[in-house]
């Protein structure tokens, strides 16, 4: 479409015609305009600041769009997805989130012409980016998401977390790439306060996908925070796993329990070494992560259940020893290093 000069006089002259911003949105709008007869009328219609622009632009999708409470499904789910969704996940995607609560008769359909009609009326919103080799739909710019934060959760943050925890559950049964479905799974049980599934996932061969680095992070700032005394007591116990957890992989994906971090789950060089092993510190627990009945006997760290206390002999009431845990030297660094500080893990 070219502009004649009246129009263009018309652009030029609307104050919000300064910023780049806001053409790209006045462009992408009238490219999709049906009638060039009233494009005159259109462009004087547009308001001057680029807040009041977009809330025309999507005043009027909210009254041409067949199903208002899918626009508002898609827009709160792209919200909260931070990076953008697969186009090959947002169809099965939407499919779930409007029949969570309905039942087998009132189900509504999802289908890929669904999708492309609401994309098409979408579209003067909508980008694409790629991230680890595949491309997602993302917000055209960070102004609209803002805008749309404040229109669809209005601050209700219970809201939130539980899109959140869809995220998550989708992301684990329903995900169509493996790799980049881990890697969203615990940022969206971070968000959604799911903190004990959070550990649980990042421990899990379910995580393999999950960068080390943010791995390390997700779990480190669920570490306790108590800064424990320098008593071998019910203040500041050691940390132990039953022989059962020890001999599995319970406490990460790529290690056995006996060589992992207890905190960042990553594999300490030299773990079944002395204790003059520089790359690893005793991992300690306050009393409420521990043990009642500390020091006659301990707690294991994965089950919760009760052991007697490891004697070195092996025979202790029965029970096979229990395995004394550690944590990497980057932990230790982390948590401050000059006092003893609790390993165990904040989930609630």
């Amino acid at each position: 479409m070219t502009l004649e000069p009246e129009q263009k006089g018309i652009l030029v002259n609307n104050p919000g015609g300064e910023h780049a911003l806001y053409l790209s949105y006045i462009c992408e709008d009238l490219r999709q305009f049906g009638d060039y007869s009233l494009v005159t009328k259109r462009l004087a219609k547009y308001p001057q600041r680029i807040e009041d622009l977009l809330n025309l632009l999507l005043n009027e999708v909210y009254t041409v769009v067949d199903s208002k409470p899918l626009v508002d499904a898609f827009f709160k789910l792209l919200i909260i997805s931070n990076v953008g969704i697969l186009e090959s996940d947002i169809v099965n995607m939407l499919q779930q989130y409007m029949n969570k609560t309905s039942g087998e008769k009132d189900k509504t359909l999802i289908d890929r012409m669904i999708w492309s009609t609401l994309q098409r009326q979408l579209k003067t919103f909508l980008d694409t980016t790629w991230i680890h080799g595949h491309q997602l739909i993302i917000y055209r710019h960070a102004s609209l998401e803002q805008i749309l934060q404040k229109r669809c959760f209005k601050e209700n943050t219970d809201e939130l977390r539980s899109l959140h925890g869809f995220m998550a559950d989708f992301y684990l049964k329903n995900q169509t790439i493996k790799d980049f479905a881990a890697r969203r799974v615990p940022y969206h049980y971070e968000k959604a306060q799911m903190y004990s599934e959070l550990v649980k996932y990042l421990r899990s061969s379910q995580s393999r996908g999950v960068d080390r680095m943010d791995r390390y992070a997700y779990l480190r700032r669920r570490r306790c925070t108590r800064m424990l005394p320098f008593t071998d007591d019910m203040l500041n116990q050691r940390a132990y796993l039953c022989n059962v957890c020890a001999m599995q992989f319970k406490l990460g994906p790529f290690t056995m329990a006996k060589s992992s971090c207890l905190i960042c789950t990553n594999m300490i060089m030299g773990g079944n070494l002395s204790q003059g092993n520089p790359f690893k510190r005793e991992a300690r627990l306050c009393q409420k992560h521990g043990s009642g009945g500390y020091p006659h006997s301990i707690q294991c760290v994965v089950c919760r259940q009760p052991r007697p206390k490891p004697t070195g002999t092996g025979t202790a009431s029965g029970f096979t020893d229990s395995v004394a845990l550690n944590i990497c030297f980057d932990c230790w660094i982390s948590g401050g290093a000059a006092r003893p500080r609790c390993c165990g893990m904040e989930l609630e």
